[in-house]
């Protein structure tokens, strides 16, 4: 089978080779392409006012100057169909640190996976819960044995998966769980400081997320029991049962 891998992460990421090397091992013919450097929480953005630069770092790996839905994008509009390469899934991932909750509206490595189920391409998004040290071999371990399952089986048309994975080593997963993505959202966002010219700049970052509580199975909550978080998202911004209710209102 042919993967696709991507991330936000960039082209030298540890756990994108973590994933590429776990695949190659399995087997997979395997593709990676990635941004250049770093472009997380990028969401789905794509690059529309700057010219964009490719460069085949190896033998089936090629680094994008732009976001990672510019990646996808480029993947299959340029640099698979000129090669006439057929892709059977996308991975994007492993991302450093994780997608819980209200992150999956700003993460680059779910806008990844997004970008290539408008493609058609069945699409999983897979973080690990740690943004200090990372396990990426569970993570890498946890997706192959969940291929091995027929997950992919269960991604339909405007869908992809979001999985999270315990910081922990592979052996002491507690299981794995279908779940709902919670809310969150970060305190003190932004920062106020000072350029060399004593100019005032601002930073948008963020600590100490007020994230949503529950004993319920949401996947902030399944990742505090050291299981796999699997939540099935369906990108459908349409309101239906609203719809319906406002065809009765008078205007």
């Amino acid at each position: 089978m042919n993967v696709l891998l991507v991330n936000d992460d960039g082209i030298e990421a540890k756990g994108l080779w973590t994933l590429y090397d776990a695949f190659v091992a399995k087997n997979y013919n395997v593709y990676m392409i990635a941004p250049k450097i770093e472009k997380s929480a990028m969401s789905q953005a794509i690059t529309t006012r700057e010219a964009l630069r490719i460069e085949k770092k190896q033998e089936n790996v090629w680094s994008v100057s732009g976001t990672p839905a510019d990646c996808v994008l480029l993947a299959f509009e340029y640099i698979l169909k000129n090669e006439d390469i057929k892709i059977d899934f996308v991975v994007s991932g492993i991302n450093a640190g994780p997608n819980l909750a209200s992150d999956v509206l700003y993460s680059g490595t779910v806008g990844a996976a997004i970008e290539a189920m408008n493609f058609g391409y069945k699409a999983i998004a897979i973080s690990i819960d740690d943004i200090v040290s990372h396990k990426y071999e569970t993570a890498a371990e946890a997706l192959l044995y969940l291929i091995e399952k027929g997950i992919l089986d269960y991604i339909d048309h405007h869908e992809i998966i979001n999985i999270n994975v315990p910081n922990i080593d592979f052996g002491d997963i507690q299981g794995y769980t279908i779940c709902s993505t919670g809310f969150s959202r970060y305190q003190d966002v932004v920062f106020k400081s000072n350029d060399g010219r004593n100019r005032e700049v601002f930073w948008i970052s963020g600590a100490d997320s007020i994230v949503e509580t529950s004993k319920y199975e949401i996947d902030t909550y399944v990742i505090q029991e050291n299981k796999v978080a699997i939540s099935p998202l369906k990108i459908d911004y349409n309101n239906y049962e609203k719809i319906k209710i406002m065809e009765k209102w008078k205007i």
